[in-house]
């Protein structure tokens, strides 16, 4: 087995390999984009069933966003079983049902990325040049929508297990918060409820990020050795125990690379929202705030498959066959 890259090696080799293959960013931003429009939809719908219903002022459900307009939602239903179904069943199938179509998409533009890395060679130990970069490359839309034909199928079962997932994580939450709570009100530990929800937030913060991490560790595997989804969450776990330093060090770096672009991306937002309000230059603010929207989502979405392009570097050289052993043989005189 060759040694693994360096840190800096791996993130230089994966952000080389993807920019070689850019329009894998794009295809990742619409299907991502895409999928959030459609998960609105039904939370637009049931703003409006509560407004008929209640007679609620519709500008005030949709005014701080969809995420609160849900919990808003959700509170006036409870009192309309029919209707509170309705919103959830719609709710469901287009989270799920939008949640595997872009993991399937996204399948796709990881295989590209997994061919362009198999094709760029040394990248890291060589002086960076155009020819290096487009020998990196291989994209193409014939290419692209035959690896989502390939792998649709494990990637919908991916999908769904990350799914499930989640529910489970967060059925476990909601049993430690409401169970918690239940026993501070009986006891006379009230002081320690804070507490309490802290360690019950954090722990489901780390099981998640950790979730995550193995959800996208399959992904690699999956797309790289062309195997099965049972046989790629057994390929993860050894190379969790052999590499774990190497993978844990790219989603270390990653993650503070991530936290420091939102953090700009924050402070552009609110420096745009201060635009807002000059005159006649805040006419141009619609459009700087959509063109910071598609600008950002580029970055994140680019940072997101630099980041499993370095780990997929690490991996191929985790299996691949090292050199054969010398083998002397002894001559009797």
């Amino acid at each position: 087995m060759p040694p693994p890259l360096t840190l800096r090696a791996a993130l230089a080799r994966g952000a080389i390999v993807t920019a070689a293959n850019w329009p894998v960013v794009l295809v990742d931003f619409v299907a991502e984009s895409v999928y959030k429009f459609t998960l609105g939809v039904p939370v637009v719908g049931g703003a409006f069933m509560v407004a008929v219903l209640l007679g609620v002022d519709i500008r005030t459900l949709l005014g701080d966003g969809l995420l609160p307009a849900a919990e808003q939602i959700l509170v006036p239903l409870t009192n309309a079983p029919a209707a509170l179904a309705a919103f959830l069943a719609a709710l469901s199938v287009v989270g799920v049902g939008g949640a595997v179509l872009m993991f399937v998409v996204k399948a796709g533009t990881l295989a590209v990325l997994v061919a362009g890395e198999g094709r760029a060679g040394e990248l890291e130990r060589s002086p960076l040049s155009l020819d290096a970069v487009r020998g990196a490359r291989a994209y193409g839309l014939a290419s692209l929508w035959a690896a989502i034909r390939r792998f649709q199928g494990r990637a919908a079962v991916l999908a769904l297990g990350l799914g499930l997932a989640y529910v489970a994580l967060g059925g476990l939450y909601l049993t430690a918060v409401v169970d918690g709570f239940r026993w501070v009100a009986e006891s006379k530990w009230a002081p320690v409820w804070p507490l309490l929800v802290f360690v019950a937030t954090s722990g489901a913060a780390v099981a998640m990020t950790a979730v995550n991490l193995f959800f996208d560790l399959a992904r690699v595997v999956m797309v790289t050795d062309d195997c099965g989804v049972r046989s790629a969450l057994d390929r993860v776990r050894a190379f969790l125990l052999a590499d774990a330093r190497q993978v844990l060090g790219v989603f270390g770096a990653m993650g503070a690379i991530v936290l420091l672009a939102t953090a700009a991306a924050f402070t552009a937002t609110a420096g745009l929202t201060l635009v807002a309000w000059v005159p006649l230059v805040g006419l141009l603010f619609v459009p700087l705030q959509l063109a910071f929207w598609v600008l950002r989502g580029l970055l994140f979405q680019y940072m997101s498959l630099t980041t499993l392009s370095a780990y997929q570097s690490q991996y191929r050289r985790f299996t691949a066959p090292g050199p054969a052993p010398i083998r002397l043989r002894v001559h009797e005189a």
